[in-house]
């Protein structure tokens, strides 16, 4: 078990990651530009750094998930950043969601001071990360994967190394690229499936048994769009918006054309340009009820 490990970001989803380290036996020195986020965490045991700078200079593992890749440059390689405390041998675990191209100008940055990186995004959102039951998927050298998986065990149960550094972040890039489209796909489907005579509940019940089912449709579309909770302070409008964006760039860059992923940008953009860009992102369905007068709700929702 490393001496100290150090946690930067405690948002939504960084915080029950760090909680799960504690629990686990890790000894915490945690940061957030928003000083309120670390009073949880101190409350259970951990210690606030004033910077990344000084938390690098004492932890050997240090662990970033952050919005987006200007945030990761600004903890990592900016003022008082990582990068300037870092020592040689530490590693870096890069757990945000952002393109590989950001990720492995990072990994450049720490190898010129003798530092690692492993990219290492995850999946499954807010509810597996409170129960420590995240999918990792891991970019990197494997033996500094090796030497990381009891911290990674800590957080998530199924962990996999997919290859050199920023791998993981491609992996997470596709996963989110599948998951924006699956969701607006379902989003008219449903709608359309409730405007032609079934009840909402009839038609989820007989989805999530049949060919059509996914993982999307039983806890995106189960848990939040049949109980019509569209919360904000989880996964929302923006972020997806965001990981598109990366995905557009990306397949821009080689080459690749996304015509269903430049499709899928445009619906998330529209319920953005419709005020919900804080909202839970399966709020896009809400775009569908609006223009055809029905709703996809659970009995008594």
């Amino acid at each position: 078990m490393a001496r100290d490990i150090g946690f930067i970001g405690l948002g939504a989803m960084g915080k029950p990651m760090a909680l799960n380290l504690i629990r686990k036996g890790f000894r915490l020195r945690v940061y957030d530009i928003v000083q309120e986020k670390m009073k949880p965490l101190i409350a259970q045991g951990a210690r606030a750094c004033g910077s990344p700078r000084e938390m690098a200079e004492d932890c050997p593992i240090i662990i970033t998930i952050v919005p987006a890749p200007p945030d990761v440059r600004c903890a990592v390689l900016g003022k008082e950043g990582v990068i300037e405390g870092i020592k040689p041998g530490a590693t870096l675990i890069e757990m945000s969601t952002i393109d590989p191209i950001t990720s492995r100008e990072v990994a450049q940055a720490l190898a010129a001071k003798g530092a690692r990186i492993l990219d290492a995004p995850v999946a499954r959102g807010v509810p597996a990360a409170q129960a420590g039951t995240l999918s990792i998927f891991v970019g990197g050298d494997k033996k500094v994967y090796q030497e990381c998986l009891e911290i990674l065990r800590a957080m998530g149960t199924d962990i996999f190394h997919v290859g050199a550094v920023g791998c993981g972040h491609v992996v997470k890039m596709v996963n989110n690229l599948i998951l924006a489209g699956t969701i607006a796909l379902l989003s008219e489907s449903l709608v359309l499936g409730v405007k032609a005579g079934v009840k909402p509940d009839l038609l989820y019940e007989a989805l999530c048994e049949g060919s059509a089912a996914s993982f999307a449709l039983k806890n995106q579309i189960g848990q939040s769009v049949m109980k019509g909770v569209f919360e904000e302070g989880r996964f929302p409008v923006d972020y997806m918006i965001k990981d598109l964006g990366l995905a557009m760039e990306t397949g821009k860059s080689l080459h690749v054309p996304l015509l269903f992923g430049a499709l899928a940008m445009q619906v998330y953009e529209s319920a953005r340009a419709a005020g919900k860009g804080q909202k839970y992102y399966p709020v896009v369905i809400t775009q569908w009820e609006e223009l055809t007068g029905v709703k996809v709700r659970s009995e008594g929702y």
